[in-house]
């Protein structure tokens, strides 16, 4: 008879181990997934009418650089606040659309470059650069509709999305390419 019990708690034991590894295995199929490198950013939006103050704050937060893309710019106050970056000691690095049909460009172009804004014409690789993006430091993105225009900022309708995290650089890295082609 004691055979027959060490035989049973044997089985026991077994079928206790089968039962341990069959709930790890099971365990580790239904595990989710790590996150993917850069996937803890942090999101929010921005919405106009009234988008204005937010993207102005959003650019007084710069402490080292503001890189901005932006298909048209005839605001202002956006360009006084960049110009108010630059007495900062912030690097500020403008790329605009040539192909923009408004007679202000030239003037934004100019008014920015006067303020201490390093600005280029949009490459021609692209029939246009459409982009509306604002980088602050490496870190930190406001991208979306938005144009840097008196009826974008305060009047339409848009929507831009503010990104903090390492999904970031891969919008720094796009402004960097097309900084380098830009004329």
């Amino acid at each position: 008879m004691a055979g027959k019990n060490e035989w049973g708690m044997k089985d026991t034991a077994n079928a206790l181990l089968l039962l341990l590894v069959a709930a790890l295995v099971a365990y580790v199929a239904f595990i989710p997934a790590p996150p993917c490198a850069g996937c803890n950013a942090i999101v929010s939006f921005v919405f106009s009418p009234a988008a204005e103050g937010e993207v102005i704050s959003f650019i007084r937060s710069a402490q080292e650089t503001v890189d901005i893309e932006m298909y048209v710019f005839t605001s202002d106050d956006v360009a006084r606040e960049l110009g108010d970056a630059v007495k900062r000691g912030v690097r500020v690095r403008v790329i605009m659309e040539p192909r923009v049909e408004d007679s202000r460009k030239q003037k934004m172009f100019d008014t920015l470059t006067a303020l201490g804004c390093d600005v280029r014409w949009a490459s021609f690789e692209y029939k246009l650069t459409h982009s509306k993006f604002i980088v602050v430091d490496g870190k930190r993105a406001l991208v979306g509709s938005i144009n840097f225009s008196e009826s974008a900022l305060n009047y339409n309708r848009e929507a831009a999305v503010e990104v903090h995290g390492e999904k970031v650089k891969e919008i720094a890295a796009v402004f960097e390419e097309d900084w380098q082609k830009a004329g």
